[in-house]
């Protein structure tokens, strides 16, 4: 058996402004929000004794440049390095627009899918493969991009999507639940949310 820990959407340091904005005292602790939430994340990846974590896009909250977020990311993925757990990353939406992903030097055990898409053996008979978004906007379906699922093997795909799309939100990277499908993977783990 082959433990697989998955994630997406953490926008770390996100303003969350709404909360902040109500609450001053809270402030601090809403701004610790999502590194304490990754944090945890390690900690169950840790605890658990996972092979992996796979990160479906969204790691970062958009155009926002911190060396404290980017010093925090590096030593939570090494611990992960030190206890031999790979990471599996594809880059969002709003991780294409954000600084740090280009610049940021991340320990050997993280694999970060490009735009053109690949696949990484996890294991003898386990594939993850992944693309990720080249700039903000996608608004063609990622799904051409995959390689064909490894036969007779567990086929992971990691697809950061708006799916058909939600009111009030651009649509990006769209296809729908038959279009996923027809893909024939195992398993797609994506993020359908901002």
């Amino acid at each position: 058996m082959i433990k697989i820990l998955h994630t997406a959407d953490v926008h770390l340091d996100s303003p969350l402004r709404s909360l902040a904005l109500r609450d001053a005292a809270l402030r601090a602790e809403v701004e610790a929000a999502t590194r304490s939430a990754f944090g945890r994340i390690i900690d169950v990846a840790l605890s658990e004794g996972v092979a992996a974590l796979l990160i479906a896009g969204d790691l970062f909250d958009g155009k926002a440049r911190s060396a404290r977020t980017a010093a925090f990311l590096t030593a939570q993925l090494d611990r992960l390095r030190t206890a031999h757990i790979r990471v599996f990353y594809i880059k969002g939406n709003h991780d294409a627009e954000n600084p740090i992903t280009g610049g940021l030097e991340l320990p050997d055990n993280v694999h970060v899918f490009d735009a053109r898409g690949g696949k990484v053996q996890l294991a003898e008979d386990v594939w993850v493969h992944g693309v990720s978004f080249a700039d903000r906007h996608a608004p063609e379906s990622l799904l051409p991009r995959f390689p064909a699922p490894v036969p007779g093997a567990v086929n992971i795909a990691m697809l950061h999507t708006s799916l058909a799309g939600a009111s009030g939100h651009d649509t990006y990277a769209p296809c729908n639940v038959s279009d996923l499908e027809r893909v024939r993977f195992d398993q797609i783990q994506d993020s359908l949310t901002s």
